[in-house]
């Protein structure tokens, strides 16, 4: 006899927090492109019973975050894009750990993001007068992510 699966509580999050190596630099309220993909590539061989065709393993793509928070005073992001398009080769070397924060204060999941660096930072909603919040998205690249359990 088969067992039941039992359901799992699905996460959810009061806001992120970035911390580059050991240091908190942000919250952010919205995150999305937490992903890992590998490109397939064709394989076509042909022998004497004829053609095969085949999916092989291609270029990895490198990950790439996308936060949104609305915009405040820390200017550490900005400084550290700033070091990046200066072409400095630190900026692109840090560890970014990436934590999925509860309402209650917890942390519910954790990312290591290895060799991160903020390949875009845009500020959008600016309106003079406007009571609106102005929203800061950032894209952070890295060679991998890393679940932490």
């Amino acid at each position: 006899m088969a067992s039941v699966a039992t359901p799992h509580q699905v996460v959810s999050a009061a806001h992120f927090e970035i911390k580059v190596e050991n240091d908190t630099v942000a919250n952010f309220s919205e995150l999305s492109g937490i992903n890992s993909e590998i490109e397939a590539v064709e394989y076509i061989s042909a022998s004497e019973a004829g053609v095969s065709h085949s999916k092989q393993f291609g270029k990895i793509k490198p990950p790439k975050v996308t936060l949104k928070r609305g915009l405040d005073n820390t200017t550490y992001i900005w400084l550290w894009h700033q070091a990046a398009l200066a072409g400095d080769p630190a900026a692109i070397k840090k560890q970014v750990l990436l934590q999925l924060i509860s309402s209650g204060g917890g942390i519910k999941i954790s990312y290591i993001l290895e060799d991160a660096w903020p390949s875009k930072v845009d500020i959008a909603g600016a309106k003079a007068g406007a009571s609106d919040v102005i929203i800061e998205t950032v894209e952070i690249v890295c060679s991998q992510i890393i679940m932490q359990a």
